[in-house]
């Protein structure tokens, strides 16, 4: 059964292991570019432990968060209302 957390937020702040997780696999644009685009900045081993690294490090944070809530948003209203 689905927990119901009521938030102001309209995105996923309220979720910040989320968030952290993106940031995580965020830090890998580069070594992608270079991937992608036949750059060789890098040495094979330090993509390879670098993307490792990030992706468990993000795998880390999905898995520390609770997927039985359900976020709502709530507006505050204005007292003057």
């Amino acid at each position: 059964m689905s927990k119901v957390i009521e938030t102001v937020e309209d995105g996923w702040d309220c979720v910040p292991r989320l968030k952290a997780a993106v940031q995580k696999i965020d830090n890998l644009k580069g070594l992608i570019y270079e991937i992608k685009n036949c750059v060789r900045d890098h040495d094979l081993d330090y993509i390879v432990e670098e993307m490792k690294q990030n992706l468990e490090n993000a795998i880390e944070c999905l898995e520390q968060i609770d997927t039985d809530v359900v976020y709502q948003t709530v507006e505050l209203w204005d007292e003057e209302d």
